[in-house]
């Protein structure tokens, strides 16, 4: 009796960590990208100070948060945190998303917020994703890849991406038949999404790249979700594990009792 017992509050814990694992919540992943040009910021998110002296053409994250909605305020660095920020926003992270949250200038040259979901497909075996996007204060965009012209019209706040193949390319911007930004190079790897931020001002010639990768598009699901920092997000206690946990202990608690019933036989 006492080793039936044994097995049956064997079982139980596993099927009661199995439920705590699993009732874990996912949690969202956010990269937040500075874009403008001549602005050191401090970052605010739910009034608590997360970033301090962010330079531009910086990136930080991924930061694992847990789901919710968040208010985030930039302030010039230095600032009191009490004062007006120059940029406000809300931010929503749903469980196991992949957000980039990207402060850059418009077309007109006023500061903004912009929030990108990171929800690409998964990539055929040996190919790699190149996605642009256009957050400066700029005419619309042409886009030459390896000197062929793949997109005209880029506006601002757009996105063209294609699947290529996994090598280095090199990658260039112009408008109006000007060069703005001359060719440059950007490495592709196997089942990564290479995003291209073109970030910055016409005008104030000082259009830049900034660079984001997001991995895991494998078509296996060998794949994890990787980034500039280790954009990934850490997936929930799967629920089939929790299945065959709980099947499996069934399984225990009915052969310990054939099994008891045997040795009741035998004497």
């Amino acid at each position: 009796m006492r080793r039936s017992f044994g097995i049956i509050g064997t079982l139980l814990f596993v099927v009661w960590m199995a439920g705590v694992a699993s009732a874990e919540p996912a949690k969202g992943s956010v990269t937040i990208i500075h874009g403008v040009p001549g602005f050191t910021a401090d970052i605010y998110l739910d009034d608590e100070l997360l970033l301090d002296g962010f330079e531009p053409t910086s990136t930080a994250g991924p930061l694992r948060v847990p789901p919710a909605s968040y208010h985030v305020d930039i302030r010039e660095v230095g600032a009191p945190a009490d004062s007006p920020p120059v940029l406000s926003g809300t931010l929503d992270v749903a469980a196991g998303s992949n957000i980039s949250v990207v402060a850059h200038l418009t077309r007109a040259g006023d500061p903004t917020l912009t929030v990108f979901h990171n929800a690409f497909e998964q990539l055929p075996a040996g190919k790699s994703l190149l996605h642009v996007r256009n957050v400066a204060a700029t005419t619309p965009l042409s886009v030459r890849l390896d000197g062929r012209q793949v997109k005209q019209g880029l506006r601002e706040g757009g996105e063209w991406s294609t699947v290529t193949t996994p090598t280095r390319h090199m990658i260039a911007f112009g408008a109006a038949g000007d060069v703005l930004i001359p060719p440059t190079e950007v490495h592709l790897e196997e089942g990564v999404a290479q995003i291209v931020y073109v970030v910055g001002s016409a005008e104030g010639d000082n259009l830049d790249l900034m660079l984001q990768t997001v991995g895991g598009l494998h078509s296996s699901p060998s794949g994890v979700l990787s980034g500039d920092g280790g954009l990934g997000a850490s997936p929930g206690f799967p629920s089939w594990a929790v299945t065959v946990m709980v099947a499996a202990g069934v399984g225990l608690l009915m052969s310990a009792r054939q099994l008891m019933r045997g040795r009741a036989r035998e004497r």
